[in-house]
C-alpha cells in the first residue's frame, strides 16, 4: 500500500513541476520548442514512466498473498525516511548554505543514515565528492550552483 502511496505522492509532485514549467518565459525565442520544452518532455516521460510503475504496483498489490501477514514495509524503515528527510532539508537549506557546504553535510548524513558511521575517512569521502561534484558542475559544465549566503558566497567565488 506504501508504494501505491508513495506513486500518487509522485505523480502529484511532477504535476507540480509541469504547472510551473508552464509559467518559464517564452516570448523571445526564436524555436519552436522553446526553454520550457526541455523541461516539459522530461516530465512527460517521467509522468509516463510513472504511470507503468504504478499500474504494475497496482497489479502487484491485487495480486498479493494474503495468507502471509504483512511485516513492517521497507518505505516505513528508519534508512529510508531518514534519507527522504536528508533530500528535504538539503533541498531547503541549499541555497543558503551553498552547494559546497550542504553536499558534504548531506553526505555525511547519508553515510550515517546508512550504516557507515560519521569517522574521519567517510567525512573526507564526503569533502571530495562535494568538491569533486562542484569542479564538474559548477566549472567544467558551468552551470550555475548554489552559492549560499554572506561569507560562503564570497568562498564559493575562490572555487567557482
Amino acid at each position: 500500500m506504501g508504494e501505491l502511496i508513495f506513486h500518487i505522492i509522485l505523480l502529484v509532485v511532477i504535476g507540480l513541476f509541469f504547472k510551473e514549467s508552464l509559467v518559464i518565459d517564452t516570448e523571445r525565442v526564436s524555436d519552436p520548442v522553446g526553454p520550457a520544452g526541455f523541461p516539459q518532455g522530461i516530465i512527460v516521460i517521467c509522468a509516463v514512466l510513472l504511470l507503468i510503475s504504478l499500474y504494475q504496483a497496482v497489479r502487484k498489490y491485487t495480486n498479493r498473498d494474503k495468507t502471509v501477514s504483512s511485516e513492517k514495509p521497507a518505505e516505513l524503515s528508519k534508512e529510508f525516511m531518514g534519507i527522504l528527510a536528508a533530500i528535504s532539508i538539503y533541498l531547503l537549506v541549499v541555497d543558503y548554505l551553498g552547494f559546497i557546504l550542504c553536499t558534504i553535510l548531506f553526505f555525511i548524513a547519508l553515510y550515517a543514515l546508512l550504516g557507515r558511521g560519521i569517522s574521519f575517512k567517510e567525512t573526507a569521502r564526503s569533502v571530495v565528492f562535494s568538491f569533486g561534484f562542484t569542479l564538474v558542475f559548477g566549472t567544467l559544465l558551468n552551470l550555475q550552483l548554489p552559492r549560499g549566503i554572506e561569507i560562503l558566497k564570497t568562498f564559493s567565488y575562490w572555487i567557482y
